[in-house]
């Protein structure tokens, strides 16, 4: 079987989604030694990314998603490659390739937020993109041979918007990072990576991008209150700049430091002497940084919405997203209480031991080989 992965959004840079394509297709490199892969690359990582499975060969495919070049030079390549299967991590999927394809879907974010204050665009050119992706989606649900969604909740609510492709449908959940993992081993010296990035202790962290969604102004309100020095880990671009305009607004710009994108190895740090993660988020897909967080020993707050405690069980203190007296009473708690830490902790470690990228890989594998019934 020859196997196309679209692997354009690989690198952290894409968030979420970048950390998924990197991760499973290294570990779907460690297990099938059988099929044939294509890994499509953007230049950045084409030059540099080696596999050492000699079934794995990368291809350049440096066109941006959501692009006129992914709609016509995409194409062209898949039909040159000839695969029997590609499968797509996102719902990009170009409107010109006819051939079996799995996608996998994250989440419906975008059914649901929208608006100008989700978008850089101008009114007259979000809202024709806004239905295009619409009509987009459908039509990659309807083409699609299966569809791979990262929770339950997103599965629900795919089968909530289209009905018919509910039999094609299976959750695969997301792993965790063996740098988090093994992080003991690994860990850099704390009080460098703390002065580096100018971190006053006590502090609660959040990691994650700054979309409207993600509610993070709610959680700046709360440690306002509170009188807690906040860590927010995110990339700088528009968002960020608007949410830093927010931050001055509210006058918090001695309690929250902005401190942008962080490698993964001071991240480890910084979760790791954080008093919590907390995680405001309204609309969730999977929840990746918190169970990033638990597999440190941070304990965890979570709003109790979407995927969130599906993915956290009980190792998480769970709140009201729209409450901001309730976030700020459940911080209190968890600060003055070290039996509630302690609690939180020791379920986290237990609850990060259900996601597993060799889990992942094994089960993705197996729906590229159904798509031929083998």
């Amino acid at each position: 079987m020859k196997v196309v992965i679209d692997a354009r959004m690989y690198g952290l840079e894409h968030a979420g989604i970048g950390r998924y394509v990197s991760s499973l297709i290294e570990e779907i490199a460690k297990q099938d030694k059988k099929n044939k892969y294509f890994i499509l690359l953007r230049r950045k990582y084409f030059r540099n990314l080696q596999f050492s499975n000699s079934h794995f060969q990368t291809i350049l495919a440096d066109w941006p998603h959501y692009s006129w070049q992914e709609q016509i030079f995409l194409p062209l390549l898949l039909f040159k490659l000839r695969p029997d299967l590609v499968h797509f991590p996102h719902f990009n999927v170009p409107l010109l390739y006819g051939g079996k394809q799995v996608v996998t879907i994250h989440d419906l974010i975008k059914h649901h937020s929208r608006g100008q204050a989700t978008t850089t665009k101008a009114a007259w050119l979000y809202w024709p993109k806004y239905w295009v992706y619409r009509w987009l989606m459908g039509r990659v649900v309807r083409r699609a041979k299966q569809i791979i969604t990262v929770s339950r909740w997103t599965k629900k609510e795919l089968q909530n918007y289209y009905p018919a492709a509910a039999k094609k449908i299976t959750v695969v959940y997301n792993g965790v990072g063996s740098l988090f993992a093994d992080h003991r081993q690994r860990q850099l010296q704390s009080e460098d990576v703390l002065e580096k990035y100018q971190v006053k202790r006590p502090y609660l962290i959040y990691t994650g991008s700054l979309y409207p969604h993600k509610n993070v102004r709610r959680l700046v309100l709360a440690v306002r209150k509170i009188g807690i020095n906040l860590v927010v880990v995110s990339s700088r671009n528009v968002f960020w700049r608007r949410f830093r305009h927010q931050v001055r607004q509210l006058q918090t710009e001695k309690l929250v430091n902005l401190v942008g994108f962080v490698p993964d190895e001071e991240l480890v740090v910084l979760y790791r002497q954080a008093e919590a993660f907390v995680f405001p988020s309204l609309l969730e897909g999977f929840g990746l940084p918190g169970l990033e967080a638990m597999s440190v020993g941070t304990p965890v707050m979570a709003a109790n919405a979407a995927a969130l405690p599906e993915i956290y069980g009980p190792a998480a203190l769970y709140f009201n997203p729209q409450d901001t007296d309730q976030l700020v009473q459940k911080i209190n708690s968890l600060l003055n209480n070290p039996k509630i830490k302690e609690r939180l902790i020791e379920r986290g470690l237990e609850q990060v031991k259900k996601y597993s990228w060799v889990t992942t890989a094994r089960q993705t594998i197996k729906i590229y080989e159904s798509c031929f019934g083998l």
